[in-house]
């Protein structure tokens, strides 16, 4: 219904195609040279650590190799940085504040052999235990050298959360963010444990980039660029707020020791057997798909301890739905066209984006500026222009995200951030920029004359302009008070101004008549700005927050425990009287308004792990999680304006909503099996209220209208079992199935609105109903071969099980039981195979991606009679009426959309510097 605020959306982008303390293993390296080592207590922590998770922590216990008696004093530093620690008088030591990677460790101590450990591995909001034995020193052996693996299970994991690495991500047949996070068990279409696809919470080094306007994503971060990206599905510590179903953090990339780059670029197209449904798809002599990326990294010269990452990509597609100009825009007759035949993309895209950071790093201090940028200009396939394809509108987004952070660490156990951080996400759709084009028609031109039949003509009218800008500031604190507690708490403050304007073409007055028929010539122009076709708002909301958060790390047990205080300024009015909301003096509340309420919201989470051994863990987690609406529920149609109709026409906002609440239960096992293994198990439950609905109201002067209320309820229940063998031996693979029930009253908040545009209205359902995305099974396999660095082959398989539709009333005799039946099942097969080798001191790696390798038509939307895409059970019966018009009803039917993307097959190469 709201082309206006229409997030912008990728093909691609959230649709399916849909852990380790240390075993350490000791070599002996080097010659008869006696070591001198001196103790050194130099602590600078100097990483980036906000209000939400960036960084991980290192700790363990420094003893003796032979009498295992603790070496307090011992030294172990992270080589390249200037991240390190002391062990106590009983050896222990920690790292705080470790950005996520990789890294090597020395440890030193007079009298004993220097110990280096490589390959240890640091995530985002876990500890990296890392018990380290250092032997005496003796004259043959200087040195020891330890390889770290990661445990299988990771025993502070307190509720389901997995971790995607860099090098994880470039053996994934994905090209974007939001595939990752669709391979994740628990997250269907977007939608993370039976919740909306709103209740998301889209983190960049800490910063929210989720859109304030309708809660989707505001800003994506190209794969280069990433880090480390965290996906939590099931309950999350108090330092995560406005989010109700699930957490995405992503740590972007800093800059290199050295200087490091690398270029890329593909070309791909679409190879299909099903050219019947996508039409023109054989017809085509350049690659349909044409990318080109950049990345460098490395120090600045001249200028000691600062070092800069930067990523920059083009991406163009022509798309796979097309659509043949057999009408102009002019044209009105169904029988008389003019269009020249000419097959047009109707949902072509570019894409261009930038990912930058400088990083500085003094003494104590670290200074970090990250800039972030994305435009993206595309069009939505409509099928009722599939034969005048230059009628449908263009859709532009530009997304901008800029921050600085200043990290000070005044001491070994404590550290502490200040951030600022700048967002502003625009969005426009319009046909042509020119509001009075006069290229524009009249809206109702060559508008369908019968059932089934396509346009004649005419144009997409509609035109809106929205943005959101977020001024955002975050303070936190960070303090290991002992090695029992780490204590973090912080403040954060958002200042929005969010502004939307929607207005559409009208068919003016009259004004001139023509010469030879004598007929009104028509203006085509725009309604008077607060009229119900041209609306405007601009508002200032305010959202504060606060948090304490306790870590507490026995051997026994860790628990995080946290409370969230949250509150919501709307800065906004409505109606006294909402009966009245045209002000007509003759009735109560005449122009009154009452000011919507401040809210507020105290959030417990508690998460708690015990490990059984060291290769089984069992963990538990409870929170309360709130979230208020897109700001849109709140203030669109500000001004009440309710215009005279027989049945419901609008929809007003409601500043005075109240949160969204939802309770999280979790319980889950992680165990070892074979020794090479990991094997999870979760079950989890949901109670979500106050969901967002409507509420129809009538006024005194018999209109009525719909209102944005916290009407509904929902329930999520299910289980996750995962299992992982990682990739050795030339062979790794991941599993894991989920088995889910997702019911509530709705599954759109504007099901009352809709129910209520037929005659006598549809009754919504007063008992829970599957949701739509009740997708009951689910599982996901990857499959990956090779050897990193040389040659890699991976595969990723999915099934689910057919999601909900509501059976047309003509077909269940009178009689709607929403989400009564099921749609077919979805499979899916991605591939991608590369290759890498040497060439002139640089690095060449030839790759090919197929996704959709089978070419399997997966039927996404149904008819509500059939149950089956593209088939309609009364059309040609006498529901259909006769055809005015050129089409047949096989052609009218037979929607490209309704099924998933065809095969497409991508080749490229990546230069490595």
């Amino acid at each position: 219904m709201d082309t206006w605020g229409r997030a912008h959306a990728r093909p691609h982008a959230l649709l399916p195609h849909r852990k380790r303390g240390k075993d350490i293993a000791v070599k002996q390296a080097g010659s008869a040279s006696r070591r001198i080592a001196r103790t050194v207590v130099i602590l600078h922590f100097c990483s980036a650590t906000l209000l939400a998770g960036t960084t991980g922590k290192i700790a363990g216990r420094i003893s003796d190799g032979q009498t295992h008696d603790a070496l307090p004093g011992t030294t172990i530093m992270i080589e390249g940085t200037h991240l390190g620690a002391a062990a106590d008088v009983d050896g222990y030591y920690f790292i705080n504040n470790v950005p996520p990677g990789t890294y090597t460790l020395v440890a030193s101590l007079i009298g004993y052999q220097k110990a280096t450990i490589k390959n240890v591995d640091v995530r985002i909001d876990l500890t990296t235990t890392l018990d380290v034995k250092l032997n005496p020193t003796t004259v043959d052996v200087a040195e020891v050298v330890i390889t770290a693996e990661r445990p299988l299970v990771q025993k502070d994991l307190t509720s389901s959360s997995v971790t995607v690495t860099a090098d994880d991500i470039q053996l994934m047949p994905v090209d974007n963010i939001g595939q990752v996070i669709n391979l994740q068990a628990g997250v269907i279409d977007g939608h993370f444990r039976g919740g909306r696809s709103n209740e998301v919470l889209y983190l960049i080094d800490g910063v929210s980039v989720t859109d304030p306007y309708n809660g989707g994503l505001g800003l994506t971060v190209e794969n280069s660029a990433v880090r480390e990206l965290e996906v939590i599905s099931g309950t999350f510590n108090a330092e995560y707020g406005q989010a109700m179903s699930g957490v995405v953090n992503i740590v972007t990339q800093e800059g290199s020791p050295s200087l490091h780059g690398s270029l890329l670029g593909y070309v791909g197209d679409y190879f299909t057997n099903h050219t019947d449904v996508f039409q023109h798809l054989g017809y085509h002599s350049t690659p349909r798909t044409r990318n080109a990326q950049i990345s460098l990294s490395g120090p600045v010269p001249l200028v000691d301890g600062l070092s800069f990452f930067g990523t920059g990509r083009y991406l163009a597609e022509e798309g796979y739905l097309y659509g043949q100009r057999v009408f102009l825009t002019t044209d009105n007759n169904p029988y008389a066209p003019s269009g020249d035949g000419a097959w047009e993309s109707m949902d072509p895209s570019k894409r261009y984006s930038a990912n930058a950071k400088l990083s500085y790093a003094i003494q104590n201090v670290k200074l970090t500026s990250a800039y972030n940028y994305e435009y993206d200009w595309n069009k939505y396939y409509d099928q009722a222009y599939a034969w005048n394809p230059d009628g449908i509108m263009n859709h532009y987004h530009n997304g901008t995200s800029a921050n600085f952070q200043i990290t000070v660490s005044p001491s070994q156990s404590t550290y502490s951030s200040l951030k600022y951080a700048y967002n502003f996400f625009d969005y426009r759709g319009y046909l042509y920029q020119d509001p009075f084009d006069p290229r524009y028609v009249d809206p109702d031109r060559g508008d369908p004359q019968s059932n089934y039949t396509f346009r004649s003509g005419g144009n997409q009218g509609s035109r809106y302009e929205r943005n959101s800008r977020t001024q955002n500031l975050q303070w936190a604190i960070t303090s290991q008070l002992n090695k029992e507690h780490k204590i973090g708490a912080g403040v954060e403050a958002d200042f929005h101004r969010i502004y939307s304007h929607g207005y559409g073409i009208t068919n003016m007055t009259p004004s001139l008549y023509d010469s030879t028929t004598g007929l009104p010539i028509f203006t085509l122009g725009y309604s008077d700005l607060g009229s119900i076709s041209n609306q405007v708002y601009l508002k200032s909301p305010t959202q504060l927050s606060a948090y304490i958060q306790d870590k507490i790390e026995y051997d026994i047990m860790i628990i995080n425990a946290g409370v969230r205080f949250d509150y919501f300024a709307p800065r906004s009015f409505y109606p006294l009287d909402l009966h009245n909301p045209d002000d007509n003096p003759n009735f109560p509340g005449a122009g009154l308004l009452r000011r919507a309420t401040n809210k507020h919201q105290v959030s417990p989470r508690l998460g708690i792990s015990f490990p059984i051994t060291d290769q089984g863990i069992i963990h538990f987690s409870y929170g309360h999680f709130f979230q208020i609406p897109g700001f849109d529920n709140l203030y669109t149609n500000s001004n009440y304006i309710v215009p005279q109709s027989s049945t419901v026409s609008t929809v007003t906002g409601n500043p005075d909503l109240d949160a969204q609440r939802t309770v999280s239960y979790e319980l889950g096992l992680q165990q070892v099996l074979f020794g090479i293994i990991s094997f999870d198990a979760t079950v989890y439950y949901r109670d979500i209220r106050d969901y967002l609905g409507m509420e129809i109201i009538s006024t005194y002067d018999g209109t009525r209208y719909a209102r944005f209320i916290n009407r509904d309820y929902a329930n999520a229940r299910g289980f996750v079992i995962s299992t992982e063998k990682r990739l050795a031996n030339y062979v790794g693979f991941k599993a894991d199935y989920t088995f889910q029930i997702a019911e509530g009253n709705s599954s759109d908040p504007y099901t009352v609105y809709n129910n209520n545009q037929s005659d006598p209205p549809i009754e919504t359902p007063k008992t829970v109903v599957p949701l739509s995305w009740d997708q009951r099974h689910t599982l996901n396999l990857t499959l990956t071969f090779g050897k990193i660095g040389d040659w890699s082959a991976s595969f990723i398989a999915q099934y689910g099980s057919g999601e909900p539709y509501t059976e047309d009333t003509r077909v269940s005799q009178g009689l709607r039981f929403e989400n009564g039946g099921t749609k077919p099942a979805f499979y899916n097969v991605d591939f991608r195979a590369e290759k890498s080798f040497p060439l002139l001191n640089v690095n060449v790696n030839a790759f090919v991606w197929v996704y959709n390798l089978l070419d399997i038509k997966n039927e996404f939307n149904v008819n509500g009679t059939t149950g089956r895409a593209n088939t309609d059970l009364f059309a040609n019966t006498l529901y259909a009426g006769t055809i005015k018009g050129l089409n047949t009803i096989d052609q009218y039917l037979n929607d490209p959309t309704s099924f998933s993307s065809p095969r497409e097959v991508r080749f490229g190469l990546s230069v490595e510097f």
